[in-house]
């Protein structure tokens, strides 16, 4: 019986290394706030509505941002990313898969401008959202794109 006491701690020892190192390990995916920023592979930046826009109508339907290029993570996965919207609320939109689309009108802040849009549904009037960019699962951490008032 003595002998079995003896081997509770180093068995409990064992565990607790075993959960310790787990946990470690568990940072890289979310876990104690050490979550990788998602890497496009290029500039991007929110188009439609522009950032800091207000009055936006709440039945604008869909989110275009402009990236730099299509040499680039973003232009080989595009359909893998989506647009979220948060509110000053904390009121979660998540927007449809990306489509590539022409904006001949719209600004062209980088040398070769490739457009993404997001449809979305209808907003609520009077908030501010604030506009992401991600792969859903939550793999990593979602990439600001800009923000604008209904």
């Amino acid at each position: 019986m003595l002998r079995s006491l003896q081997l509770v701690p180093r068995w409990l020892a064992v565990v607790v290394c075993v959960c310790a190192l787990s946990a470690c390990s568990g940072a890289n995916a979310g876990f104690g706030g050490f979550q990788q920023v998602c890497n496009t592979g290029t500039q991007t930046q929110l188009v439609s509505p522009s950032p800091g826009q207000t009055g936006v109508s709440t039945t604008i339907g869909q989110i275009t941002f402009v990236a730099n290029g299509n040499n680039n993570q973003l232009y080989n996965t595009y359909t893998q990313w989506q647009i979220t919207l948060v509110d000053n609320f904390q009121g979660v939109t998540s927007g449809g898969r990306l489509t590539l689309v022409p904006d001949p009108s719209g600004p062209h802040p980088y040398p070769s401008d490739f457009y993404y849009a997001s449809s979305i549904p209808q907003l609520q009037p009077g908030r501010t959202y604030s506009v992401t960019l991600s792969l859903p699962g939550g793999s990593c951490t979602a990439i600001p794109l800009g923000s604008f008032s209904t």
